[in-house]
């Protein structure tokens, strides 16, 4: 149990309650301080326990505008066990419209926490040891925040583990999003530290969604990531009314997005100003261009190609022009009609 933040509320109470998570801190401008982190939760009945999480990057506003959203409209009458939402993770980057903390501190990158380190992983430690047990679902909304605009879709990391892949693949479709993308981990990132790692390493059921991006939201966006939250809820089994699918629609199959293969991002090869030459879903053949990199200081020398390494769909782009050496500035992923097809395509 976490000794440096308590919840304003009772966990075990029924209704709607609203309240925040309180973190000790001490500044210069206060020696005795709490940071207040703010915290919904509608409990009714027998039920799971679903964890709604959005603004774990502060400049993914479209997570937070859902989640804020269910926080207003969701009432006790809904649900058939407990939803606890946390609208924004990260507050003070949310506001400064930064991905990081102030301190510098990338959120997803903290887990399990530490009790009494900074306010970011006392945080993190909180939701692992006091929030994370509680729960059947974690659900941990993203989107490409500043840097990238991804095609809005609920998505999943491949794993090894057919029994836990079962358990990701069903959460994934419940979104009943047009589009599902599957990566893998993060090159030179410790998989371990993220917060969706935890959850699951505890045996939670979580899933996870990136939401389009480029620091803004769009009415198409947000109605993808509302519809697709209430869908969620409602087949996990926390909400009273039944959720639809794809089929009950009379839509079109979802496609499948597998961007795993590394080749497929697409990084920049020196700073300037990135212009992208390939629209969010376009098809490219290896070699083709997919972007140009203008010098900021000499206009009069000819922009830089950028150009795909594999064919594919163009699955997320630039969206802060401004790039330095190393940026990743597009993903080129392979597109498929089914899950099936993946598999025998690709394994």
């Amino acid at each position: 149990m976490s000794g440096t933040v308590t919840c304003s509320f009772d966990f075990n109470a029924t209704g709607k309650q609203t309240g925040y998570l309180r973190i000790g801190d001490s500044t210069n401008n206060s020696g005795w301080t709490t940071f207040q982190v703010p915290i919904v939760m509608i409990t009714n009945g027998s039920g799971p326990t679903v964890l709604v999480l959005a603004g774990n990057h502060g400049d993914e506003y479209e997570g937070q505008i859902a989640a804020s959203s269910l926080s207003r409209e969701l009432q006790p009458e809904e649900v058939t066990g407990r939803v606890i939402i946390i609208p924004c993770l990260s507050q003070e980057a949310s506001r400064a419209g930064t991905r990081l903390w102030p301190n510098g501190a990338n959120f997803n990158r903290v887990f399990p926490g530490v009790e009494n380190g900074s306010l970011d992983q006392k945080l993190a430690f909180f939701m692992s040891n006091d929030l994370f047990p509680i729960c059947d679902g974690v659900l941990d909304m993203h989107s490409g925040g500043r840097s990238m605009y991804f095609i809005p879709s609920s998505n999943m990391v491949w794993v090894a583990d057919p029994a836990r892949r079962v358990k990701m693949i069903k959460n994934m479709l419940a979104w009943n999003t047009s589009v599902h993308m599957i990566g893998g981990e993060q090159p030179s990132t410790n998989p371990y530290a993220l917060l969706n790692r935890e959850a699951e390493r505890q045996g939670k059921s979580v899933s996870t969604g990136e939401f389009g991006g480029s620091g803004y939201s769009t009415p198409e966006t947000i109605k993808i990531i509302g519809d697709g939250l209430r869908n969620f809820l409602q087949d996990f089994g926390v909400l009273k009314t039944e959720s639809n699918s794809r089929v009950k629609e009379g839509l079109k199959s979802a496609k499948i997005i597998d961007f795993r293969d590394p080749a497929g991002f697409v990084s920049a090869t020196k700073a300037g100003i990135y212009e992208n030459c390939v629209p969010l879903g376009g098809h490219v053949n290896a070699g083709d261009v997919v972007g140009k990199i203008h010098d900021f200081d000499h206009p009069d020398v000819a922009p830089t190609n950028v150009t795909a390494a594999i064919s594919g769909v163009i699955s997320v782009i630039r969206g802060f022009p401004p790039v330095t050496t190393g940026d990743v500035v597009c993903v080129v992923g392979k597109s498929f009609t089914s899950l099936k097809q993946m598999e025998e395509v690709a394994g």
